[in-house]
């Protein structure tokens, strides 16, 4: 695959086609002649080359060269979009007018900034890492290069990312492989390094797909972030039978490890991002919600449920008796009961400095009260404080979801609630709005 010149007519008509040895993007470059080039681009681009035109029409053979070299996308087989360079000249005569453009695939202009486009763009993660994997896929008459990125930040649940649907089937295969089979295709292969797999060697469920397809050729490049390895880039794909499928060109080397560092870019900068999110929205002692991520989710997902608001009694005593760190590790045993209680769907915050609220979706007065009891009952048990045991009560107030302010209602009710003797619960009397 490389580049295309093409001289375009007036009326967009392709007259001539030169160049794209091996096919470009997939398309049959002969037949491009006598069609026309908005036949072959996305509806969201023709605005902008028509412009192009409507800009260069009237110009001299000296000027229509000046206009700066701009990008669009061309569509390939399947009608999946690549973006081009298109490096613009043009020729007059009389009043025939022509157009003479180079075509430049993005995957060989040096420069990997599909990805790097999308995320400064704030597009959702899953669909940048989908272009990681379309960054240097070839799909012509005499290659094929599929490219999967298996994220392994958690070991015992890899993630195989693919960049079409038709490749899913493969991407599941290569998963079940790393995560059942224990097949680790970076195994020996350094940081920076880029190396050829042996095919014979796969596991047999994958092996089977690439002979289906014919692809004989994979290469492996492992991506290291502040020196650990999160994750692992594989070429599954095609060559001539005149290639050797276990020979890396120097070329292709280089194009790789350009991925690489783009992706050890984007990893970085999302580890960053996640680190700040958690630091702003979690409760730095007990890791639960803090307050401020709470009251912005109650804001925003506000429906049927009920809030229970569970004030530790007389949690000054510990603090007193035993000293804060102590009082610390009370707070977090009994954030880890509070979580050992609860559903996967619920929402669990500390909001002061013994307060603490759990939100129940879906659970009427009387569920809330049944939770709200069992917190009481379990949080009671025996707890080790300072080589002591020693018991810590709590009082619950509760208040269904959509009361005017729950957060308050539950407050009320918690307060109420210690009135009448601690170590209880009550729903709040001020219920519905």
């Amino acid at each position: 695959m490389r580049a295309l010149l093409l001289v375009v007519l007036r009326d967009g008509t392709i007259s001539e086609v030169h160049g794209g040895f091996g096919g470009f993007l997939g398309l049959d470059v002969p037949a491009l002649a006598g069609s026309n080039v908005f036949e072959h681009i996305p509806v969201t681009d023709g605005d902008a080359l028509a412009m192009y035109f409507l800009d260069a029409v009237g110009e001299s053979e000296e000027t229509i060269a000046l206009p700066m070299p701009f990008r669009i996308s061309v569509v390939g087989v399947a009608g999946f979009t690549h973006p081009v360079d298109v490096v613009p000249s043009g020729t007059v005569d009389g009043d025939d007018w022509s157009w003479t453009v180079l075509l430049m695939p993005v995957a060989l202009n040096g420069s990997i900034t599909r990805s790097l486009d999308l995320e400064m763009a704030g597009a959702p993660r899953e669909l940048v890492q989908r272009m990681l994997c379309e960054e240097l896929r070839v799909d012509n008459a005499n290659y094929t290069s599929r490219w999967l990125l298996i994220d392994v930040h958690d070991p015992a649940e890899p993630e195989v990312i693919c960049a079409r649907a038709e490749d899913q089937v493969v991407a599941d295969a290569v998963r079940s492989a790393v995560h059942s089979g224990g097949w680790l295709p970076w195994d020996g292969v350094g940081r920076g390094e880029t190396a050829p797999l042996e095919v014979s060697g796969f596991p047999s469920t994958l092996r089977s797909m690439m002979e289906e397809r014919g692809w004989q050729r994979s290469i492996v490049a492992p991506v290291h972030v502040r020196d650990r390895q999160v994750a692992a880039f594989v070429l599954l794909g095609r060559v001539p039978t005149s290639y050797d499928p276990m020979h890396v060109k120097l070329n292709v080397a280089a194009r790789i490890q350009a991925l690489v560092r783009a992706t050890v870019l984007l990893l970085e900068r999302w580890s960053d991002q996640d680190a700040l999110r958690l630091a702003a929205t979690t409760d730095e002692l007990t890791g639960l919600d803090n307050r401020r991520q709470l009251l912005a989710w109650l804001e925003t997902e506000r429906r049927c449920g009920s809030l229970l608001y569970v004030d530790v009694d007389d949690f000054k005593s510990v603090n007193d008796r035993f000293g804060h760190v102590v009082g610390d590790t009370v707070l977090v045993e009994i954030a880890r009961r509070l979580q050992s209680l609860c559903r996967t769907e619920d929402r669990i915050g500390r909001i002061g400095g013994d307060e603490f609220v759990v939100v129940l979706p879906g659970a009427d007065d009387r569920l809330a009260g049944e939770i709200a009891a069992r917190i009481i009952d379990r949080i009671g048990e025996p707890l080790d404080v300072a080589g002591q045991v020693h018991r810590i009560s709590v009082t619950i107030g509760h208040a269904p979801l959509d009361a005017g302010d729950p957060l308050d209602a539950a407050d009320h009710a918690m307060l109420q609630a210690k009135r009448m003797g601690r170590g209880c619960h009550l729903l709040a009397s001020s219920a519905r709005h």
